[in-house]
């Protein structure tokens, strides 16, 4: 047996779960061209502690790294992921610049879409999960996967989903483990299969209604109705791709290790669980794009996750501390604790001749720096590997660099290839393999 292969067993508890795969890559060798890429997408709320540089607690309670280049130094919150440091870059200074002027709260809402809704929600734009997806969403029963503490959409804004389709529509996001693993691993049910057929009968009376009346429409209705008809023929494209993969059996999971009741009242336990279904969809191939905004910005039931660290006050609350930071880091580091766990599950489990982490570039961060500022984002950067990004710096950049520069790599290390993204201005090559 080659030396890299490993015990069925031990790669499947290396995701802190039972899981049983119809096929592994240990089974057989791996090009290059076979190579999965996948994306992972994930936000906190409410920005970053921030002493000042000659503090005394800069490094015991800062998010930002001291220095740049390799030679940086990792304050104490981010002690969990330096075992994996030369898989993980530090990029401080980019931003979204027509959202910079913003109350910040609407920093999920445009945290992977770079839209300018200053004003009006009418410019949102797809998302940079969504656009990778059209490319490589299409290998897998989903094109991607849509997760959130608070779940669903809410309302156009702060619309608890970090997820927007081409039209600019936020995709619902799901935030019951219970039903995340059903959607993931639980067999196909009749009232699914009824449904889709329904959905089918109904989008064929739709088009057909649609082209009678598009007859006696002047040129600007016309318009309006091509744009609706576009959405229909995409949720038509997706139904019959769900179709054809109720046939494919679902990858069989053993979760009786499981709590897949476990729910936001207990933090800890919840932001873990959906982080190792995250791990588990990437690791079965069900999907190869996924996003997952741990908090949204309000009130809801992200803000009393300090709590599972002893802490009484609420997560915004916390947020608006400007001179002891101890407490609000702590609650960071926690957060920061769980984002590398996941991390590290990833570069757990062997896929070919890396990690499942080599496979899969993480993009992880915030939309403001101190609170309501929606300037100098914080944001990680890990794996990807194999798609050619190169890491073990902290990377600083000058304010007037939009962070779109970076989806714009991304999307084309990751195979849609583009030269824009909203309003970006080139691509940052810095973290790539020269």
């Amino acid at each position: 047996m080659k030396s890299w292969h490993l015990k069925r067993r031990t790669i499947l508890k290396s995701a802190g779960v039972s899981v049983a795969l119809p096929w592994m890559e240990c089974m057989g060798d791996e090009t290059t061209s076979d190579r999965k890429k996948r994306f992972f997408g994930g936000y906190f709320a409410y920005g970053v502690p921030m002493p000042a540089d000659d503090a005394e607690d800069r490094l015991q309670n800062g998010w930002f790294p001291v220095g740049t280049g390799r030679d940086y130094k990792a304050p104490e919150m981010h002690q969990c992921i330096m075992p994996l440091r030369d898989k993980v870059t530090f990029l401080s200074g980019l931003s979204h610049p027509s959202m910079r002027t913003t109350s910040a709260h609407k920093g999920a809402d445009v945290f992977l879409t770079g839209a300018n809704l200053l004003k009006t929600y009418d410019k949102q734009s797809i998302s940079i999960d969504q656009s990778i997806a059209q490319s490589i969403g299409n290998h897998t029963r989903y094109r991607s996967l849509v997760m959130s503490s608070m779940g669903g959409v809410n309302r156009p804004y702060r619309s608890s989903t970090l997820s927007f389709d081409r039209s600019g529509r936020p995709i619902p996001a799901l935030n019951r483990p219970a039903e995340i693993f059903r959607r993931l691993f639980g067999e196909v049910t009749e009232s699914e299969r009824n449904a889709l057929a329904s959905r089918g009968s109904i989008i064929d009376e739709v088009l057909d209604e649609a082209n009678s009346l598009n007859l006696r429409l002047g040129a600007n209705d016309r318009r309006k109705l091509d744009d609706y008809l576009a959405s229909v023929r995409e949720v038509e494209k997706m139904t019959e791709r769900a179709k054809k993969w109720q046939k494919t059996p679902k990858p069989k999971i053993d979760s009786r290790d499981m709590d897949l009741e476990v729910n936001a009242n207990t933090p800890r336990e919840y932001l873990a669980m959906m982080y190792d279904l995250l791990v588990l969809a990437f690791q079965t191939d069900s999907t190869r794009v996924a996003t997952f905004q741990t908090a949204a910005e309000e009130a809801g039931p992200a803000e009393g996750f300090p709590r599972a660290i002893g802490l009484p006050a609420g997560a915004h609350r916390l947020s608006h501390e400007k001179k002891d930071y101890a407490d609000v880091a702590k609650y960071i580091g926690f957060l920061n604790q769980l984002h590398a766990d996941f991390v590290g599950k990833l570069d757990a489990i062997q896929e070919g001749d890396g990690t499942l982490l080599d496979n899969t570039l993480c993009f992880y961060g915030c939309a403001t720096s101190k609170t309501h500022r929606a300037t100098n984002y914080p944001i990680i950067l890990s794996g990807g590997k194999n798609m050619g990004f190169n890491h073990g710096a902290h990377l600083h950049y000058q304010d007037d660099v939009p962070l779109a520069n970076l989806f714009v790599t991304i999307a084309n290390q990751l195979g849609q290839q583009t030269t824009r993204f909203a309003d970006s201005t080139a691509d940052i090559s810095e973290v790539l393999t020269t």
